[in-house]
């Protein structure tokens, strides 16, 4: 991939949020936002310019299905990263790589690089 790539983040935890913003930003790459909320977590995968994405599965209660779901639609990969099991993800992207919390930075790395290769 050439020039810099922008990496959606969706996380409600504030101090996570900033954990992976900081470890995606160190890496080279652009984030966008995150997102703590679904309403700007679905905004933002509806219309913002990201190649690959970084996903909590629940934010404040609300599950990210729909988020999961834009940003599927569009092409655009993504990974969870969440506390959860693989069994509580969004039924049609369970196949999808689950990183848990907290939240390795040499695997967060490796699978955006592993998402942006595909």
């Amino acid at each position: 991939m050439s020039g810099t790539a922008s990496i959606l983040v969706v996380e409600d935890e504030f101090l996570v949020a900033m954990e992976l913003e900081a470890i995606l930003m160190n890496t080279g790459w652009k984030v966008v936002g995150p997102a703590g909320t679904l309403a700007g977590a679905v905004k933002l995968a509806r219309s913002a310019h990201c190649d690959g994405a970084a996903l909590d599965v629940n934010l404040g209660g609300d599950r990210v299905d729909e988020v999961a779901s834009i940003l599927a639609g569009r092409g655009i990969p993504f990974v969870f990263v969440s506390g959860y099991g693989r069994e509580n993800l969004p039924a049609a992207h369970r196949e999808n790589l689950l990183i848990s919390k907290p939240a390795n930075g040499q695997s967060l790395v490796q699978a955006v690089r592993d998402l942006l290769l595909d």
